[in-house]
């Protein structure tokens, strides 16, 4: 049992996690369905889930007593899982108690849901509800479906040791109760979200233990044994446990598709007494095993720990669905079974794939499928650390988008910072709203691309496709790819936002609907959307956000319309739907309406070939000078500021003071900044956000009054802003709100007054440096 104090401070984070995504949340969400997406996010991530979906679905009778609800659920392709999820979620900082009695109503709540569907609840459903898809499946596929699995979810505790028994539903139906509660939750976080381990007893479960012939010497590593399972056996236990028994990087291998499988299926139905014969067996690993001599005489296994099957899950499931599909007999099924026992657990995640690697080569399947590839990921987990983006408009303020290649990195870089100032500034400089995963990199990157279909596959699925295609090209991501993926990431998020949700929603396929339009938006618009102009900005121009919408009744009244009587959900993760909306896409005088919007959103041809074809050291020399540019934004008075301010809270070093006052010189003197100073000026401008961040936004301010008041008599009209703005455009070196400013000016939402033509002369000269060539104009 977990001590009453750390379980405290993990619901404390837990909830302020949940808060967090509520709140990041721009058009509203509720605090259960952010409860179910957390928690289904920590259950995905140690695999004891794949591509769940929240989605909630609630029924009462006429007393308002709820009958049947769920808040999320997750089906296997093959539709022989059904996971369905139902969360229980209670603000406040107390470890509160979870009855048996609640646990009881969940399990009958969700229960009654599955015999809704089966009873064919979907035709009292609209078909744009939410769960019409996950009803339509269940009960077109009803026969397939071997295993219900309900998740229980809870951020409270249970009361006692509750255990609800497996049962069947129906003849075929093996309903399994999974409890989740705040202490279990707890466990999985602090095993650094390892997947619950699959633990069977042989003499409990089957009546005697499994003989096997033990390896006969010894060593420190592993230890081997070789055994013969019954096709009985072995279908019982994927009976129970489906795809958790199998090594994840080969799951994606189990379909009657492959002369292999149809080998294995032809074998069982024809000679299954020549099974053992003709299969080379299957190959496991466990985390611990009891392995001893029998009182007859012999070695046996009597309990296994943390079984994974690592190679043979063709023939493992193969034997299930021949006899599930075929009615075959596999009484005379029996299979050859190698398990290797791990004796340093902590190197399992290294020697797994390898045992899974070496036995797979003889049926032809490639390593790259077999292990994940993570050099992609820890060079893009670099950048992102590295790579600040630019202040949004009215700020000063820099942040980081903070990529998680593992699940939980953000929580645990947050924690490192001891103090609460510490933690507030990590806040700052990296908002959680700004945080994403492998699987939204994957997400991002499929829908521009044109590949939407992949996308609705779900989050696994397209990740798995997604690390493929980058194994293929052998490519690691830059600089310039990292700023594509923000402004991918910013359109995808804008593009959810103007989605809407509750009552103001377009539709109920958002899912859908959002990768398949911001797709069609790339397509139509040729490639040509500025995605530079997004990550300097931070956000998409009104015209772009206007363009995004009317996209986004366009693709939905498409999904919606063109489904051919199959379910949308179906119908919308093949590539012909894909190619279906390009033919039914706005042409014409439609898209070219569109594509007036878009004139200021488009970028250069020849700037953005020049920005794609710089390499890693012309990218370095690019960040550099980005930076050194944001260190002398601040002026040389504010860098003397700053000094003064270090010596009097004594929280910069001689050393950093020296370095403010070098800066400050080289500044006034227009000298270049050292790499030394230019490294020193982030830090301390790192300190300052944390110890004092009122003071950089007085400092960004006074700047900028002070350039404005400094302007000399010169007259400056509107052809200065024209030509500035045209300028800007092709070149990109404003900072964006000093280029939202010269827009306003254009648009005349701004009256050329003398303070705005002061700071528009301000501008002027301010980029003199890169190349900009004040035109000649009368002065006063």
């Amino acid at each position: 049992m977990s001590d009453t104090g750390e379980l405290i401070t993990f619901l404390t984070d837990m909830n302020q996690e949940i808060r967090a995504l509520t709140e990041a949340e721009e058009d509203g969400a509720q605090l259960e369905e952010k409860a179910t997406e957390y928690m289904i996010g920590m259950l995905s991530d140690a695999g004891e889930t794949e591509d769940a979906r929240v989605c909630t679905s609630i029924k009462a009778n006429k007393a308002n007593q709820i009958q049947h609800k769920i808040n999320g659920y997750a089906l296997s392709e093959d539709y022989e899982t059904v996971d369905l999820f139902i969360t229980f979620f209670q603000e406040g900082g107390e470890v509160r108690s979870f009855p048996k009695s609640e646990v009881t109503t969940a399990a009958n709540q969700s229960e009654r849901f599955l015999k809704d569907v089966f009873n064919g609840y979907r035709e009292k459903l609209d078909e744009s509800a939410p769960v019409y898809d996950l009803a339509q499946v269940l009960f077109e596929h009803a026969v397939k479906v071997v295993r219900a699995r309900i998740f229980i979810l809870t951020n409270a505790r249970l009361t006692s040791d509750i255990v609800l028994p497996d049962r069947k539903l129906r003849d075929t139906l093996h309903v399994q109760y999974h409890l989740w509660d705040l202490e279990r939750f707890h466990r999985l976080w602090t095993s650094r979200n390892r997947r619950e381990p699959i633990e069977i007893d042989f003499e409990k479960s089957y009546g005697k233990p499994l003989a096997c012939l033990p390896m006969p010497v010894s060593n420190n590593d592993y230890q081997s044994c070789l055994a013969i399972v019954s096709g009985t056996m072995l279908a019982e236990i994927y009976e129970r446990y489906g795809a958790r028994l199998l090594e994840q990087n080969v799951r994606s291998f189990l379909d009657f598709t492959g002369g292999v499988n149809k080998g294995i299926r032809n074998t069982i139905r024809t000679a299954p007494h020549r099974f053992l014969a003709y299969n080379n067996g299957i190959a496991a690993t466990a985390e611990d095993a009891e392995v001893r001599e029998m009182p007859g005489g012999g070695w046996a296994i009597y309990k296994v720990r943390d079984l994974q099957i690592v190679n043979g899950g063709q023939t493992t499931a193969a034997i299930f669905r021949t006899q599930r599909q075929d009615k075959a007999d596999i009484s005379t099924v029996f299979v050859q079974m190698k398990l290797t026992v791990l004796r340093r657990p902590e190197e399992m995640d290294e020697i797994i794939p390898l045992i899974s690697q070496y036995a797979n080569s003889q049926n032809g399947i490639q390593a790259a499928d077999l292990s994940a590839n993570n050099a992609f990921n820890r060079q893009l987990e670099k950048i992102s650390r590295t790579c600040w983006a630019p202040a949004i408009k009215g700020s000063a303020l820099q942040t980081r988008w903070f990529f998680e290649r593992a699940r939980g990195q953000y929580k645990v870089a947050y924690n490192r910072e001891l103090s609460s100032s510490r933690r507030t500034a990590f806040e700052k400089q990296n908002p959680r709203k700004q945080l994403f995963s492998k699987e939204m990199v994957a997400k991002f990157e499929h829908i521009w691309n044109g590949y939407p279909y992949l996308v609705a596959r779900g989050a696994q699925k397209n990740y798995s496709e997604f690390l493929k295609e980058k194994l293929k090209k052998d490519c690691l991501p830059n600089n310039v790819f990292f700023e594509d993926l923000i402004a991918k990431a910013i359109l995808f998020r804008t593009a959810d936002t103007e989605y809407g949700r509750g009552a103001t929603k377009i539709g109920d396929f958002k899912f859908l609907t959002v990768p398949y339009s911001l797709a069609l938006l790339n397509h139509l618009t040729g490639g040509r959307i500025d995605l530079f102009k997004i990550w300097k900005q931070q956000e998409v121009s009104e015209n772009l956000r206007e363009v995004i919408r009317k996209l986004l009744y366009v693709a939905d009244k498409f999904l919606l319309d063109n489904a051919g009587g199959k379910l949308v959900s179906e119908r919308a993760k093949q590539e012909d739907y894909w190619k279906l909306l390009l033919a039914k896409a706005p042409t014409g005088d439609g898209r070219q309406k569109l594509l007036d919007l878009l004139v200021d959103d488009f970028s250069d041809t020849q700037q953005q070939k020049k920005r794609y074809s710089k390499n890693n050291d012309e990218l370095a020399a690019e960040e550099r000078r980005q930076e050194e540019e944001s260190l002398r934004s601040l002026g040389a008075k504010s860098w003397e500021i700053i000094e003064q301010w270090g010596r009097q809270t004594d929280l910069l070093t001689p050393h950093k003071r020296a370095k403010c006052s070098s800066i400050s010189s080289n500044i006034s003197k227009q000298r270049p900044l050292t790499d030394s100073e230019i490294e020193n000026g982030r830090s301390i401008v790192d300190l300052v956000v944390e110890k004092n961040p009122q003071l950089l936004e007085e400092l960004y301010a006074e700047q900028t009054v002070s350039a404005t008041a400094a302007a000399p008599r010169r007259i400056v009209t509107m052809q200065d802003v024209e030509h500035l703005l045209e300028w800007e455009r092709a070149n990109k070196k404003l900072k964006a709100d000093d280029a939202g400013f010269l827009i306003k000016i254009n648009k005349r939402e701004l009256r050329l007054s003398d303070s705005v033509k002061g700071k528009v002369w301000y501008l002027q000269n301010s980029v003199v440096r890169h190349g900009y060539v004040i035109p000649v104009l009368q002065t006063a």
